[in-house]
């Protein structure tokens, strides 16, 4: 099934994408990875590059995947040599007085968008209502830099409250803080993601589904997620995220870009250009350029 022509994209931007090696794989860089499996081997710059061109996506952001400086270092290195790459979200601890200056020494390079401390790995569910955090958090907006919210239900209410001491912060919700996808059980999701929506310094990313599901995945699971949120934060603070290579597990590159576009594109075709373009670009402070060929738009597989 085609798009008619209006809602074709002038420009798609994948706002949320990993990129690793199998020697840093090896290593144990990446403890939540599976032990075996196609996730261990090279995910580089040159194996997503054919995906995004037959996609229609002209520019990325690329996020960390493990809890170092060291791999921040090695995916702004690869920023620099990457065309499509337009800026790169790292990590840093954010927990320890000496990570203000790391945050200055990392934000002179000016690939460096956005901190993500990966909190659904973390065994307090109000690590971030720290006092030394919120110090941290405080140098990231002096700094001009983004916040990056990996979470689960069980932390929203302790990010509502440390957003609300640093108002002006932007901070990006990543993969819809994970619920369960069982409407019955989301009940408190959706409750604090309505608080978070009345912040307009909070945008969410629209990612990272499939794996939260898993095999026998359905669309009719994740259209009222979609739904609820493009009417709760609108499609200016929701943006699109492949979280490649994670995703490709259940399904390649181009199909996770057809589906995204069957749940949000085709019952909001008036709202494409923010989400696949122009909310990130806002976001981040960067801008995507048009790809190189017109994105295909078939129905996606159905599981």
């Amino acid at each position: 099934m085609t798009h008619p022509p209006e809602v074709l994209h002038r420009r798609r931007l994948d706002a949320h994408h990993h990129l690793w090696s199998a020697a840093r794989v090896a290593r144990g860089d990446y403890p939540w990875m599976p032990t075996d499996g196609p996730l261990r081997g090279d995910h580089l710059p040159e194996h997503l590059a054919p995906a995004l061109e037959a996609s229609g996506v002209g520019g990325t952001i690329l996020v960390q995947a493990a809890p170092s400086v060291e791999e921040t270092r090695f995916l702004l290195r690869l920023a620099h040599a990457t065309d499509f790459v337009l800026g790169v979200t790292g990590w840093v601890a954010l927990d320890r007085p000496e990570d203000a200056e790391l945050l200055a020494e990392l934000a002179a390079d000016d690939y460096l968008r956005a901190v993500r401390p990966m909190i659904h790995d973390l065994p307090d569910p109000n690590w971030i209502t720290r006092p030394q955090v919120h110090a941290n958090l405080e140098r990231l907006h002096e700094l001009g830099l983004r916040f990056e919210a990996l979470t689960r239900t069980e932390h929203l209410p302790a990010l509502h409250a440390a957003l609300e001491a640093v108002p002006g912060l932007p901070t990006v919700i990543n993969h819809l803080s994970k619920p369960t996808y069982r409407p019955d059980a989301d009940d408190q999701w959706r409750q604090w993601m309505l608080r978070l929506a009345e912040r307009p310094s909070t945008w969410c990313k629209f990612s990272g589904m499939l794996t939260e599901v898993g095999p026998g995945w359905s669309p009719t699971q994740f259209q009222p997620y979609a739904d609820f949120l493009l009417e709760t934060f609108g499609a200016d603070r929701v943006m699109f995220g492949s979280d490649w290579p994670v995703s490709s597990q259940l399904l390649a590159y181009t199909d996770v870009v057809a589906l995204t576009d069957q749940l949000v594109t085709q019952p909001r075709p008036a709202e494409a250009d923010a989400f696949w373009a122009h909310t990130a670009e806002r976001f981040y402070d960067v801008r995507a350029p048009a790809a190189a060929t017109t994105p295909r738009s078939d129905q996606p597989p159905s599981s």
